[in-house]
């Protein structure tokens, strides 16, 4: 039951993020101040930030239905979000600053790879 509570709010975040891309391209990076004004950038949005998120949420829920899933997803997802903390963490000190959005998302991601492979660890179904 633990590694279902730790895994559902992952993917709860992954599909939100991966709808809002879909759904609102422009505005989702608007927040960081990158004006995306092009068919092309909306595209490149709703791959990366849309297709990406959305195929990592119906993995994990996926992995709630086949136990046997559950820790390679989960590990693969943590691993992939452990690469997003790592850009922001070598990103900020090249640029020796970390703006507001940057460091929610770094929090977030953060968050959801430690609970991810905390759910990778437990012994329990």
């Amino acid at each position: 039951m633990i590694k279902i509570l730790l895994i559902l709010p992952c993917a709860g975040f992954f599909a939100w993020l991966g709808v809002t891309a879909i759904c609102f391209p422009g505005g989702l990076l608007g927040s960081y101040g990158i004006k995306v004004a092009t068919v092309d950038g909306f595209n490149e949005i709703r791959a990366v930030y849309g297709g990406l998120p959305l195929m990592w949420s119906a993995l994990l829920f996926a992995s709630l239905a086949r136990p046997e899933l559950r820790t390679p997803v989960a590990l693969s997802v943590a691993a992939a979000c452990i690469g997003m903390v790592a850009g922001r963490l070598v990103s900020a000190g090249i640029d020796q600053s970390l703006g507001r959005m940057p460091t929610i998302f770094l929090g977030i991601e953060t968050a959801v790879a430690a609970a991810l492979i905390a759910s990778a660890l437990v012994k329990s179904a």
